[in-house]
């Protein structure tokens, strides 16, 4: 269940925060659902988000209409225990890969920005939920694999 809840997180975060910051710059007056959370937090401790360079309004708009379809395939492959079907396993390992790739070049251009978090446990705490979720999916994969994977009826 935890990581549905996880997917549940996500979706949230695609549909509210991101898509409000792919189409419009942070306010403190943005009274959309979680949007004034998003700028107080942004102005504590991410500042180059809250400058929202093209390439990171870009990056999130992305984020927030492509990547809803891996987190549901996560929670109903989770929820169903699908994880021995093999084309689940492949959009999962191609959209895990995406997501370590992005989140790689985000923090490498926020640490090498002329604005670098100061406040790492807040700043890195958004990210931990995403870390987690990649662990977890590649762990059920694996375990799936190990089980027998495609070629043998699921057995966990």
């Amino acid at each position: 269940m935890l990581l549905c809840s996880l997917q549940c997180y996500f979706l949230l975060m695609n549909f509210t925060a991101e898509r409000g910051y792919c189409h419009r710059p942070l306010s403190p007056d943005d009274t959309a659902f979680l949007m004034k959370e998003t700028y107080d937090f942004s102005v504590a401790n991410n500042r180059l988000f809250l400058e929202r360079p093209e390439w990171m309004r870009v990056a999130t708009c992305l984020h927030s209409y492509i990547f809803p379809l891996y987190y549901s395939t996560v929670f109903v492959t989770s929820l169903l225990d699908g994880w021995h079907i093999p084309v689940l396993q492949f959009v999962m390992m191609i959209f895990v890969g995406a997501k370590i790739y992005a989140i790689g070049f985000y923090h490498y251009m926020e640490f090498t920005s002329h604005v670098p978090p100061e406040n790492l446990v807040p700043y890195f705490a958004t990210e931990g939920p995403y870390l987690l979720g990649i662990a977890l999916v590649l762990t059920h994969i694996w375990n799936a694999q190990n089980a027998g994977g495609a070629s043998k009826t699921k057995k966990n």
